[in-house]
């Protein structure tokens, strides 16, 4: 690879701590925050499993735990695997995952991302510094419950680095689009921040052409701080989904 009259060769890293030290030293992933957060995943622990690191997007839009690998180890016994489990851990734990992600002594003291981590679900990211040529096309099976952050590092012959980036984000993080619920005229927004309801106080939404008001409403749920929102009509309880297109909000019930 060339840049300018230099010639830059790929430079592996030599173990997965040596990477993720640069992940948290260096401002290489622009579009996040990027935080220490060794916080156990599971509170029964049937598993030793911790989060490497916390990412937070700039705008404040969602919040990832990442899990931070080097294309050295194998895919099939030891990314994959670890990935499908911390996914499904994340899913069993949400509570105390934002119980021990708001004990950071960084995070405490920004209300802009305490209100995301407690009102909006975290997604999962891999960041990894290649992944073989061999297994490029497990890309789309990993974007199905994951975003991945590429992160490979140049080295050029006077000893000078440089860092390639590539990003491949989950679907609804590109569409805008969140997962819902409702329950009677309850509705509950997984990540409504992804969809700018924390920066614009949306009164309605459409489903099937129909304009639905909406009011925001903040009470303990289960005994956690939620936000949630009354519908004006009646619709069918189940499992939705929501696009915001064009700072316009649509309700669909088919599968994304």
């Amino acid at each position: 690879m060339e840049r300018g009259n230099l010639n830059w060769t790929s430079f592996d890293f030599s173990n997965e701590t040596e990477f993720e030290e640069m992940i948290l030293r260096k401002s290489i992933l622009k579009d996040y925050t990027v935080y220490d957060s060794k916080k156990t995943l599971n509170i029964f622990r049937n598993y030793n499993r911790y989060a490497d690191i916390l990412l937070v997007q700039k705008d404040y839009m969602y919040w990832c735990i990442g899990e931070v690998e080097i294309s050295k180890h194998s895919f099939k016994s030891h990314v994959f695997p670890q990935l499908v489990e911390i996914y499904s851990l994340m899913n069993m734990n949400i509570d105390l995952i934002r119980q021990n992600v708001l004990s950071l002594e960084a995070i405490s003291l920004n209300k802009e991302i305490i209100d995301l981590v407690n009102f909006n679900k975290p997604y999962l990211s891999l960041v990894i510094d290649k992944i073989p040529s061999h297994y490029r096309n497990i890309i789309p099976l990993l974007n199905s419950f994951c975003n991945i952050n590429l992160v490979e590092r140049m080295k050029d012959e006077n000893e000078n680095y440089s860092y390639r980036t590539e990003s491949y984000y989950l679907q609804k993080i590109n569409n805008f689009t969140s997962d819902c619920y409702i329950n009677n005229v309850v509705l509950i927004i997984e990540n409504p921040n992804l969809l700018g309801m924390n920066k614009t106080n949306f009164n309605y939404l459409k489903y099937k052409g129909e304009k639905i008001l909406m009011q925001q409403h903040f009470n303990l749920v289960d005994g956690q701080n939620r936000l949630y929102w009354i519908l004006d009509k009646k619709i069918n309880d189940g499992k939705y989904y929501i696009t915001n297109s064009n700072n316009k909000l649509t309700l669909n019930k088919n599968g994304y």
